[in-house]
């Protein structure tokens, strides 16, 4: 039979879930939670159409943008916490750059889901992998997770490469599962298990 989604039904979220001790910090970046003020800078990069291009609809307003900062600043309240909405910036001038997403979801099972994305100005300079890589570790580490997962367009050749960089295995295609802008979208999946994870980092250290 088809596994009929019965944990609609069930109200299970761990009150122990772990949390992310922020910010984070890679050998560029410094991955941070969000202030009200950066809603701006924000704004000023989703705008670029090269940003939005494989992203689903039309490029967000300044409210909705100002709603999704409003958003990510109150979740840092939230306990137990399982989205966080991470602003990333460069070490050095501490200029947003990007941001970082990583959600627990669902809460419980050990699974989670990653995003990522920076300016088109400093594209193909390998932040996109590092803010993954620092994304995938904190996840298996300090989350516990046991499968984190990420998906994109299938147009997305840059996003793709990224993920099979960091060793994460094509799980499927979704067709057209969601319409946004008034078109149907599709999404390529890719995972990575925290058993693969380690052989990965073990690998690398030899």
């Amino acid at each position: 039979m088809v596994r009929a989604p019965y944990s609609i039904f069930m109200n299970d979220t761990p009150t122990d879930l772990p949390s992310l001790q922020l910010p984070l910090k890679t050998r560029r970046l410094t991955i941070r939670e969000y202030t009200d003020d950066d809603w701006s800078i924000v704004y000023a990069y989703v705008k670029d159409e090269a940003f939005w291009k494989y992203q689903a609809g039309e490029t967000p307003t300044e409210e909705k943008v100002k709603a999704l900062i409003q958003w990510a600043v109150r979740e840092q309240k939230i306990a137990p916490r399982i989205n966080y909405y991470l602003a990333v910036t460069e070490t050095k001038s501490g200029n947003v750059i990007g941001e970082a997403v990583i959600k627990v979801a669902p809460p419980g099972h050990g699974q989670g889901e990653i995003g990522f994305g920076i300016v088109p100005s400093l594209w193909r300079k390998g932040y996109a992998t590092e803010v993954a890589r620092a994304l995938i570790d904190v996840g298996f580490t300090t989350l516990k997770l046991n499968r984190i997962a990420a998906q994109c367009a299938p147009e997305n050749k840059a996003s793709i490469r990224v993920m099979q960089k960091l060793g994460m295995a094509r799980e499927g295609l979704l067709r057209e599962h969601y319409r946004a802008g008034g078109k149907y979208w599709s999404s390529v999946i890719y995972a990575l298990l925290a058993r693969e994870h380690e052989k990965i980092k073990t690998n690398t250290s030899r």
